[in-house]
């Protein structure tokens, strides 16, 4: 059995504050700053910026526009703004998609190719320049993950950038950076967490060790969803570590169908990640519920049973009722309905084969039209 996590975490509120100290202490001079464009009206962030500002005078700063989940292209046009002043290290604030653009710009700072070429699983690359990542949205997990993903639009087709050298080595996490996010965002990025947990948790590449961290994620994730406080502080820290949880318990396991559809309806639609994923996981979990699966008693907090299948009914239950209360949609608003599920379902399964096999039941395309057809 084997388990990683690769970066130093630091999560309180107000950390932000003191981000000069922790680019210090990571060794850096002259960072190069990646922030979300979404971030330029937040008083706090501009607190955060004008002292990382004041403390590095050499610092770069490259504001983050690009609107969506990056792409190949996007991450080429960045690296060579960054190549023309060459920064000792990265600071990526924002949402996954500006944490991952800071990845794969830290790591074709030291290795002078072109973006696409690194697409996979690149292998014999040389070390990054040192990346701290700061998100602003809770819930994706890429400030602790190795995984940065960007489509590749020749092929439609999200692909990343994945290797054990794009850890983050340091994460600062402050539920204030969160605060002027919009709403829906704030749920679909916590609906995230949900998925990595329970694709996860059902992993047929599951281990004791990485169940711990996807039981606590989810429990965590889903307490602060049902309490719709989320403009407290002390919720968003919640959100905070359970995608740290779930991140964490992903990387250690695999993922299975939810985050697989999430993938393909992401690309097809443009529909955050997030989102998509929240779209097909409850509907997931009741196909391996129908087919024997009753583990997922084990996420259940407030069971009142010591039955496996009804511990497991009654958190079926319980995200029927998260699922109204946060209007989390079908697939009909996204132009499918039954008269398009088979195409649906043949499509996503050639492409996803991988997420696919991880299911703890057989999951097969007749399993894909299954799900689909009761979203439409």
């Amino acid at each position: 059995m084997q388990f990683f996590l690769s970066t130093d975490l630091v999560i309180g509120v107000n950390e932000a504050l003191n981000l000069q100290e922790q680019v210090r202490q990571v060794g850096m001079q002259k960072p190069g700053i990646i922030f979300d464009a979404n971030l330029s009206t937040s008083p706090y962030f501009q607190d955060v910026l004008k002292g990382l500002k004041g403390r590095f005078d050499a610092c770069i700063v490259y504001c983050n526009e690009f609107k969506g989940e990056p792409t190949y292209a996007h991450l080429e046009k960045v690296a060579e703004f960054f190549r023309s002043n060459i920064p000792d290290g990265i600071v990526a604030i924002g949402g996954g998609s500006s944490l991952d653009l800071g990845k794969g710009v830290a790591l074709l700072l030291t290795n002078n190719v072109p973006a696409l070429s690194l697409k996979g699983f690149p292998q014999d690359v040389n070390n990054p320049v040192p990346l701290i990542t700061v998100p602003s949205l809770l819930g994706s997990g890429s400030e602790i993950s190795f995984n940065a993903v960007f489509i590749d639009e020749a092929e439609g087709r999200k692909l990343g950038i994945n290797t054990r050298r794009n850890f983050p080595k340091k994460s600062v996490i402050d539920p204030q950076l969160s605060m002027t996010a919009p709403m829906e965002s704030v749920i679909a990025s916590a609906m995230d967490s949900l998925v990595h947990c329970i694709d996860s948790f059902g992993s047929l590449k599951h281990t004791p060790i990485s169940r711990i961290f996807s039981i606590e994620g989810f429990q965590r994730t889903f307490y602060a969803l049902q309490q719709g406080q989320l403009d407290r502080a002390e919720s968003r820290l919640d959100l905070a570590i359970g995608s740290i949880c779930g991140t964490t318990a992903l990387m250690n396991s695999g993922d299975g169908p939810t985050n697989g559809f999430a993938y393909y309806l992401g690309v097809r639609h443009k529909v955050p990640h997030g989102l998509a994923g929240a779209i097909f996981l409850k509907e997931v979990m009741r196909y391996n519920f129908d087919h024997g699966y009753d583990k997922y008693a084990l996420l259940n907090p407030m069971r009142t049973t010591p039955s496996p299948k009804e511990a497991t009914q009654e958190l079926l239950e319980e995200m029927d009722e998260l699922y109204r209360q946060l209007a989390i949609p079908s697939l009909v608003p996204y132009g499918y309905g039954k008269g398009n599920v088979a195409e649906l379902a043949k499509n996503a399964s050639a492409a996803l084969k991988g997420s696919f096999a991880g299911n703890p039941v057989d999951f097969t395309e007749e399993s894909a039209r299954h799900v689909i057809y009761n979203l439409t």
